[in-house]
């Protein structure tokens, strides 16, 4: 997306004073202009409402000195973390190594030094970590431990579809991980939340690199148009298409205001 189109689509946000933004990707932190573009979108709306809380998801391999310009402009972090076994997270994080050594450096200096940023930790379950994925808080001290730990029912993009095989596994199978993962959320005293491709329609409103406006609907991600170009094939794409309680139900128990009452 180029940096104008960026700042388009921050523009269109903020006039519909959207409560909350996740900045994905791919990679969002390749973007040279992305801390400008999150200072932007976090400031206050003219309406005199605070701006969105906005959180970046990110594979957590930015060098720090990157990080550090874009850090006070978020709410929250979101990192992954797949595996309290090193060969599971290196199969399933293939060619960044040392991947999982350097989300946990970043966790400890969000931790330590940012404490304003809260911290998702995602693990996506598959066929490859059914064994280690429950045990990923094991990797963490106390001081560092994520706000929120969100387990993922593996669910493919329409770009991944020739993974299904070999690496999703059946609601049974993430059940009984999902049972283990609420033991060690437990037991560290962590906010578990559980995605299930059950729940998964309604749930989400992409907007893609090129424009594209992307909902998830029967569990497939469908493109409704282009959100400039053809704004009137959005609006009617959006409606039955986007549960809003659900949509918004989802941002905001993966990413709860810090500043709500009884928000942990």
């Amino acid at each position: 997306m180029t940096e104008e189109e960026a700042f388009r689509v921050v523009g269109l946000l903020r006039r519909a004073e959207v409560r909350g933004v996740v900045v994905s990707g791919g990679e969002p932190t390749l973007l040279p202009y992305l801390a400008d573009l999150l200072a932007e979108l976090s400031r206050p709306l003219p309406s005199g409402l605070p701006g969105p809380r906005v959180v970046l998801s990110t594979n957590g391999l930015a060098p720090l000195r990157t990080m550090e310009r874009i850090l006070p402009q978020l709410s929250w972090i979101a990192l992954p973390l797949e595996s309290a076994d090193a060969e599971q997270h290196r199969l399933m994080r293939t060619g960044v190594a040392p991947h999982r050594a350097r989300v946990l450096r970043l966790l400890e200096e969000v931790r330590t030094r940012h404490d304003r940023v809260q911290v998702k930790l995602g693990t996506v379950v598959t066929r490859l970590n059914l064994s280690g994925a429950p045990d990923v808080l094991d990797l963490i001290e106390d001081a560092w431990l994520p706000h929120v730990w969100k387990v993922y029912q593996m669910s493919e993009t329409n770009y991944g579809a020739d993974n299904r095989d070999w690496l999703s596994v059946g609601d049974q199978q993430f059940e009984d991980v999902v049972a283990r993962c609420e033991k060690a959320a437990a037991n560290r005293g962590i906010r578990l939340e559980v995605y299930r491709n059950s729940k998964r329609s309604g749930s989400y409103l992409f907007i893609d690199p090129d424009g594209q406006a992307v909902v998830i609907d029967d569990g497939q991600e469908r493109r409704i148009g282009h959100l400039f170009q053809e704004p009137d094939m959005v609006a009617a794409g959006l409606r039955g298409a986007i549960d809003h309680t659900r949509n918004a139900g989802n941002f905001s128990g993966t990413y709860p205001d810090p500043t709500a009452e009884g928000a942990s």
